[in-house]
């Protein structure tokens, strides 16, 4: 096992695809990856649910394909809202009369794709060609960087410490952040920010309870408080703060000097 997260155990494993495909997934025989599967935690009778020690415990396969595709979902508009972001970045560089004084990080999400296994067909079956899904994964590029959390799903700034290796790209990510959350007027943005130095994984999209309207969008890790609360837990930094990226200043970054305040009264006309 290479490890377990909240919703998931993620194993090591190998994809062969009968047609090798242009993106990095399955582009190249017995390619290493990584196989995920949702789970969720047996306790024995009678003891607490705080417990660290627990057995992990699989759904049926009618519960676990509708989780695996949320999944999957997630990871889709992830890597559009990061994209997106990135677009926003690169045309406010580009119109930018001076250049950031900063190093701007590239980093993509995994490739990934749905993988299902399957039962041959019970003898007496009306059609011996269809077999039975028996589980069900998500496969990923497999992460050989050190597996770095760099925001966590609660907040909208680093995990990080400014002396810790990653913080800035931790910081950055709160930057990208703070795009997704202004550009589309406060209803979404990416948190659960982890990964390598290039390549992320196991996201989750955030969004404001008008987008949900009462459905289960995005999964279990969608807190919909820290859409809400964004503009008050936010501490924009030195990204945030770059004139050319035309970013409001939120409450939560002004402590400092008036100059500070200045500064976000200027943003704010």
């Amino acid at each position: 096992m290479l490890g377990v997260g909240g919703f998931k155990t993620a194993h090591p494993g190998f994809l062969t695809l009968l047609s090798a495909p242009e993106t990095p997934l399955g582009s190249r025989p017995r390619q290493k990856v990584a196989v995920k599967r949702p789970f969720y935690k047996k306790y024995p009778p009678g003891s607490s649910k705080n417990l660290i020690n627990f057995l992990i415990g699989r759904y049926t396969i009618s519960d676990e394909l509708p989780k695996l595709f949320r999944e999957a979902n997630v990871l889709y508009w992830a890597r559009a809202l990061l994209t997106f972001a990135y677009e926003y970045i690169d045309h406010c560089v580009a119109n930018s009369s001076e250049t950031p004084p900063f190093h701007i990080p590239r980093l993509r999400f995994v490739e990934a794709g749905l993988a299902l296994s399957h039962d041959h067909a019970q003898p007496g079956h009306k059609s011996k060609s269809m077999t039975m899904p028996r589980a069900g994964y998500l496969v990923e590029e497999l992460i050989t960087d050190d597996f770095i959390k760099y925001i966590h799903n609660m907040d909208c700034n680093p995990m990080l410490d400014p002396y810790e290796v990653g913080y800035e790209i931790a910081a950055f990510l709160a930057c990208t952040q703070h795009i997704q959350y202004a550009k589309t007027g406060g209803l979404a943005f990416i948190s659960d920010y982890q990964g390598g130095f290039e390549i992320l994984s196991d996201p989750q999209v955030l969004t404001h309870p008008l987008v949900n309207n009462g459905k289960d969008v995005f999964g279990d890790g969608n807190i919909e408080r820290a859409v809400s609360t964004f503009e008050k837990e936010h501490n924009c930094n030195k990204y945030c703060k770059w004139s050319g990226f035309k970013l409001k200043i939120y409450e939560a970054a002004k402590r400092g000097t008036e100059t500070e305040t200045d500064s976000a009264q200027d943003a704010l006309e």
